[in-house]
């Protein structure tokens, strides 16, 4: 019985090279600018399905998977990292992404709210 593996772009590759560097960052006390990097990357590149589902982990890329994109929203600046990714995601022209992953009602609302929030200090 033969195993399919999935080929992967050189560009894919190089995204998932760096999520793969970040993947020890994002758990740092002071890595909110790590996690929303990683969230961005993720988003933008259409990964978070790989990621979540240990796809990438089991392409070889070792401690990449949901444990790790959970990570992001775990420490304590959620809000902070998701508005961060929510502007960036505005600005650049994935915020489809982030869409179809708040599939929970009022979730997609309360991720821009926060994002506007944080507009709203500066």
């Amino acid at each position: 019985m033969s195993s399919l593996r999935y080929v992967r772009t050189p560009s894919e590759r190089t995204i998932i090279d760096k999520l793969h560097a970040l993947r020890r960052k994002v758990g740092l006390s002071d890595g909110v600018k790590f996690r929303a990097e990683f969230l961005v990357l993720a988003f933008k590149h259409g990964l978070v399905s790989d990621i979540c589902t240990y796809r990438l982990w089991d392409e070889g890329w070792d401690e990449l998977g949901e444990r790790t994109f959970d990570t992001c929203f775990e420490m304590g600046d959620a809000e902070e990292v998701i508005a961060m990714v929510v502007s960036q995601a505005r600005n650049e022209g994935f915020l489809d992404a982030i869409r179809n992953y708040c599939n929970m009602p009022g979730s997609f609302d309360r991720w821009l709210g926060y994002a506007d929030k944080q507009a709203c200090l500066f």
